[in-house]
This record gives structure tokens, sequence and C-alpha cells, in this order.
């Protein structure tokens, strides 16, 4: 926005951004997007700024954030992100013998 009079021009400058916190814990949590253990849990707050300056807080959250693909859900509106498990989370494949083997 910017404040104009004939004599002085003085621009302003403001937002709505939103900031992140994340909590000590660092264990990352598997992500349903990207399928890394990237997870992380924290406080997401909205402020308003004015000249950079946070000035006025407004919405506050608990959200699971990944860290790399920017995936965000609120706590408790689903089921929270499963923590990592040995092997990628996936099961090894079933036992399949090769061709020309038997079973005895």
């Amino acid at each position: 926005m910017l404040l104009c009079s004939p004599y002085l021009c003085i621009p302003l400058i403001f937002g709505f951004p939103t900031k992140f916190s994340q909590d000590a814990d660092k264990q990352g949590r598997m992500c349903p997007r990207c399928n890394n253990a990237a997870v992380v849990g924290g406080n997401s707050r909205t402020w308003f700024e004015f000249f950079w300056i946070p000035l006025i807080p407004f919405s506050k959250s608990r959200i699971w954030l990944c860290t790399i693909c920017q995936w965000e859900m609120k706590q408790g509106d689903g089921p929270d992100p499963q923590p990592p498990q040995q092997g990628w989370g996936r099961p090894p494949p079933p036992h399949q013998p090769m061709y020309g083997q038997q079973h005895v």
C-alpha cells in the first residue's frame, strides 16, 4: 500500500505470514505424500506484521509438517503420521521358489 500526498509519499509494508516452531522431538515421522521420514510436529501461528515486525498474533494451531515436500496437517484432524520402521516401513516380499525348483 502506498500513502501519497502532493508533497510526501510513504510506503506502508504489512502482511500476514505464518511462523512455524518445531517441538523439541527431533525424530521424524513418515510423510504420506513423499514417503520420507521428515514429518515433525510443532506450532503454527499467523501474525500481523508491519514493516517486518510481528505485532498482533492471530490463529495458532498444532500441526504436522513435512520438511521436504511441505505437506501439512492439523494434529487431531486424522490419524497421526507413523514413526519410521525398520526396512523403510515395508515388509519383505514373500519367498517364492525360482523356476525349475521343486518343494520337497
